[in-house]
């Protein structure tokens, strides 16, 4: 049940990040903030098993933070979301 939830929520963080990147609205910068540290910290509590996906998504964390700084080029804005959603869909699976 916690995995299918917490699969819920890699597809709504990708959902947001790929608004917030693609349309680069300014306003949503703390709300992917808030979400990037939560994928963070989530990453790292996981990474205690050696899990590759956790490595993964401590990267992807990194990328939403910076992003919340920085413009993104839109490529990377793209693969972001669709790992974490196919990570997302993968979870549901499961």
């Amino acid at each position: 049940m916690i995995i299918k939830l917490l699969g819920i929520l890699d597809i709504f963080i990708a959902i947001c990040f790929w608004i917030f990147g693609i349309f680069s609205l300014k306003i949503m910068t703390g709300f992917i903030l808030i979400l990037g540290l939560y994928l963070l910290a989530k990453g790292i509590i996981f990474v205690t098993g050696l899990s590759f996906a956790s490595i993964l998504d401590i990267l992807a964390a990194i990328i939403i933070i910076i992003a919340s700084s920085i413009t993104m080029p839109k490529v990377i804005v793209i693969f972001t979301s669709l790992f974490l959603i196919q990570k997302g869909v993968f979870s549901m699976v499961n």
